[in-house]
């Protein structure tokens, strides 16, 4: 049976035991981490149906991915 490929979260994400988002906090701060969550997320919406020959929904997962990503940093 294959497997799904994550458009959202893609394995390529993930190096060793960390996902490259662990990594980004390491290194630049959980501050400047969820900034540029927020950035990713206008972008993703900003150009919502621009690309051609994909859909919509896709972009406006990503988008949800980094508000939700960065909320819930912002609760630690």
């Amino acid at each position: 049976m294959s497997q799904t490929y994550d458009y959202i979260n893609p394995e390529h994400y993930k190096k060793g035991d960390k996902e490259v988002y662990e990594m980004m906090i390491d290194i630049w701060g959980v501050d400047a981490y969820i900034k540029h969550c927020e950035m990713c997320a206008f972008k993703y919406r900003m150009r919502l149906g621009a690309k051609p020959d994909q859909p919509i929904e896709r972009d406006l997962k990503k988008a949800e991915w980094y508000e939700s990503k960065a909320n819930e940093l912002k609760s630690k």
